[in-house]
């Protein structure tokens, strides 16, 4: 396995987006991927500059700069209900996120690139059905596998 970048999966019910950002960021914490300053500024980041995408199935990416991240990481979180959040092309709008990946980068330089990766692959209705429908152990190996 890459050490270079850990991919985390939860599922879980979230009452809104922040909660769902604290989710994942929980987990990233527990698997030793960020402290607990990434998940604040994951959260105010969320508030001026919305990471919600209008896909075929809505996703948000939320992500910070912070150097408080130990490992490039994603936690991706499978929603049980879809949750709110604003869209990124358009903050007056909402999209029902069905998934969240929140992206932790290490160093600042790479996080254009992994962000367009993402992008990329959020953006491929396919890959996002399989994240959806994958066993929970199953998602991280997925992932590796399918981010170019």
């Amino acid at each position: 396995m890459d050490n270079s970048k850990k991919y985390v999966a939860i599922e879980a019910e979230a009452q809104d987006w922040e909660e769902a950002i604290r989710l994942c960021g929980e987990a990233l914490i527990a698997n030793n991927c960020i402290g607990q300053g990434f998940v604040t500024a994951c959260i105010e980041r969320e508030k001026s500059f919305p990471t919600g995408l209008p896909t075929v199935i809505p996703v948000a990416i939320p992500h910070a700069a912070s150097d408080e991240v130990n490992i490039t990481s994603v936690c991706i979180l499978k929603l049980k209900n879809p949750v709110e959040f604003k869209r990124m092309d358009d903050s007056n709008e909402s999209i029902g996120a069905r998934l969240v990946f929140n992206l932790a980068i290490k160093g600042h330089n790479e996080h254009l690139d992994y962000l367009q990766n993402l992008i990329a692959f959020v953006m491929d209705e396919e890959k996002v059905k399989q994240c959806l429908n994958l066993p929970l152990n199953e998602i991280p190996n997925y992932l590796e596998n399918n981010m170019s």
